[in-house]
C-alpha cells in the first residue's frame, strides 16, 4: 500500500488583517465557516467541507474533515444478460482529509491522485474567503526547514531573487520582520525583486555566514508561511578544450513552492492518524 501524503500550510487573514476583531476572525469565524459547510460549484463539480468534527487531543482544539469534490455520474451495470448505464442516486465523491489547529492557524491536508495540493489550497481559500466576516484569506504551504538557505548556497552566483510576501498578523512576532524589510528598503509593497546579472550580494559583510538583513528576513517570513521565494542564477562549469579550458554558466533556479514540507504515513486508523498529524503540527510549531 502506498503511504498517504500530507502537506502543511498556514492560513492568513488578508482582507481584514487590521480588523479590531482579528482574534475573533481567527478563533471564532474561520472555525464557524468550516463547521457550517456550504457548497461551491466549479465547472461540473461540487466542492464543500464534509464529515467535519471538532475534537480535542491533549487539550488542543482541532477541527477535522474532508475537502470533497462530487458530482452525479453514471455507472455501467449488468441487467440480466445485458449491460447498461444507470444514473447513480448519490453524487460520486472524492475526498482529501484535513486537520486544522485554530490556535496556530496551521492546516494539514492530504494530497491524493484526485485532489492535488494546488486544488486543495484553491478550494479551501475560496470556501473561507466567500464568508462576509472572514473576508479574503491567503493560504501558504510551508517549506522544508532550512531548505531555502541550503538551496541558495548551491548557487555559484545568484542573479535574481523574488519575494512575494503577505502581511503577518500585527500581534505576531513575524510582524517585526515585515516592518524591518519595509523600513530598510523604503517599500510600499512587499513584492520584492532583486536582480543583477553579474551576481547579487546575498551575504552580510559583517557576518559572512549570514545573508543580508532583507534576504534573511524574507526567508524567515517564507519559512513561517507568509509568502514565496523564487531564485535564479548559475553555476560555473569548467569545460575542457583542445588548447585551454573554458568556464561556462549553467543556469539554475529554485522555487519554495516546489519544496513543500511533507509527512508520509501508512496509518488509516483515524484516532492514531489524528495523534500522528497533531505531532506533525507540534513539531512544525516548535521549529517556527
Amino acid at each position: 500500500m502506498q503511504p498517504r501524503r500530507f502537506h502543511i500550510a498556514k492560513i492568513n487573514i488578508s482582507q481584514n488583517i487590521f480588523s479590531q476583531n482579528l482574534n475573533d476572525l481567527i478563533s471564532i469565524h474561520i472555525p464557524r465557516v468550516i463547521m457550517n459547510p456550504e457548497t461551491l460549484r466549479i465547472n461540473s463539480w461540487n466542492w464543500s467541507f464534509t464529515d467535519v468534527e471538532q475534537t480535542k487531543i491533549n487539550n488542543i482544539e482541532l477541527i477535522t474533515g474532508n475537502v470533497t469534490k462530487s458530482k452525479k455520474m453514471k455507472q455501467k451495470i449488468k441487467d440480466g444478460s445485458h449491460t447498461r448505464e444507470k444514473q447513480l442516486d448519490h453524487e460520486t465523491a472524492m475526498t482529501s482529509f484535513f486537520i486544522y489547529e485554530p490556535q496556530s492557524e496551521l492546516l494539514v491536508y492530504e494530497v491524493t491522485g484526485s485532489i492535488t495540493s494546488d486544488q486543495f489550497i484553491q478550494l479551501f481559500t475560496k470556501l473561507l474567503s466567500r464568508d462576509v466576516y472572514v473576508g479574503a484569506v491567503v493560504i501558504k504551504p510551508l517549506t522544508k526547514p532550512f531548505h531555502i538557505k541550503e538551496a541558495i548556497y548551491t548557487f555559484d552566483k545568484v542573479t535574481q531573487i523574488e519575494f512575494n510576501l503577505i502581511h503577518p498578523n500585527p500581534f505576531k512576532e513575524e510582524f517585526n520582520l515585515y516592518q524591518d524589510i519595509i523600513d530598510a528598503n523604503n517599500l510600499k509593497h512587499l513584492n520584492i525583486e532583486m536582480e543583477n546579472r553579474d551576481g547579487i550580494k546575498i551575504q552580510d559583510d559583517d557576518a559572512k555566514s549570514n545573508f543580508t538583513p532583507t534576504i534573511e528576513n524574507g526567508i524567515a517570513l517564507v519559512e513561517k508561511g507568509y509568502g514565496d521565494i523564487q531564485v535564479k542564477g548559475f553555476n560555473e562549469i569548467v569545460v575542457k578544450g583542445k588548447k585551454k579550458n573554458k568556464i561556462t554558466k549553467k543556469k539554475k533556479s529554485f522555487s519554495s513552492a516546489k519544496s513543500q514540507l511533507i509527512h508520509k504515513t501508512k496509518e488509516n486508523s483515524k484516532p492514531n492518524l489524528l495523534k500522528e498529524l497533531l505531532s506533525f503540527i507540534l513539531s512544525v510549531k516548535l521549529n517556527k
